[in-house]
């Protein structure tokens, strides 16, 4: 049995949605409903919930204010969350990519939900929730929604006075308000090391380094992205002996 908890003010559109999930559940499914936040984390508190449906825009909360709160509760770190919206604009792929989640435009197409809800309380998802747990992985905030940005999935990150981006095999992420030094702090990867004062690089993903025009300064290329990063004289013999040691790339013969 899993319990499923849906968080809609719309009486018409909770309804809609609980039958929509109930007519294919075979038994399988609890739904439980909420029209507010305080009965969704009550609802929360009691049952241990498989998968939430969250309306992004409640009528004077926030759909995605609960779910970032719901995520600070150890039980439910990782537990599957779908937004259901009216507005395209809270379609983030970048978002949904890295998270495993969903979001649903209204009004809900019956297949659809039906498809996700099965696909997501599978067998297969559950194991890959236990496998996205033993993976390290950081939590930064992107146009106000908390993205998970696993670590080894990170190729570079560059800092420009107050805004950082991370730039990953998955596309960038913008932050602002991040330093590089709270970022290299929070990450903590052998394999990530300071190559300048505004840069953070991955050593697995480097392809090559050259010299530039500029002679106290190296540039860094890197497989999966056409973006490079600066490598400065403080920090050249670390990264290139950390490079030489784990991966097999270029080097200008010239360094």
């Amino acid at each position: 049995m899993y319990n499923i908890l849906i968080l809609e003010d719309d009486c018409i559109q909770l309804r809609t949605l609980s039958d929509i999930i109930r007519q294919s559940d075979d038994g399988m499914y609890q739904v439980y409903e909420a029209t507010n936040t305080a009965e969704a984390f009550e609802i929360a508190k009691q049952k241990m919930i498989d998968l939430f449906y969250v309306d992004i825009n409640l009528k004077n909360e926030s759909g995605l204010s609960f779910a970032l709160e719901i995520r600070k509760m150890r039980n439910y770190r990782l537990t599957w969350i779908i937004f259901v919206t009216i507005y395209k604009e809270f379609m983030l792929s970048a978002f949904k990519k890295i998270h495993c989640y969903d979001y649903i435009l209204k009004p809900y197409n019956k297949g659809n939900i039906q498809r996700i809800t099965k696909l997501l309380l599978s067998d297969s998802c559950a194991q890959a929730a236990v496998t996205e747990i033993k993976k390290k992985f950081i939590i930064v905030p992107v146009k106000n929604i908390q993205v998970k940005i696993f670590i080894n999935e990170i190729i570079f990150v560059e800092v420009f006075i107050r805004t950082s981006i991370i730039h990953t095999i998955n596309g960038s992420f913008t932050i602002d308000y991040l330093s590089l030094k709270k970022l290299n702090s929070m990450i903590e990867d052998k394999n990530i090391l300071q190559s300048h004062r505004s840069y953070l690089v991955n050593i697995k993903y480097i392809n090559k380094i050259e010299k530039t025009n500029d002679k106290t300064a190296y540039k860094i290329y890197f497989y999966n992205t056409d973006k490079t990063a600066l490598l400065g004289n403080n920090y050249k013999k670390c990264i290139m002996d950390k490079f030489n040691d784990v991966v097999d790339g270029e080097i200008d013969e010239r360094l």
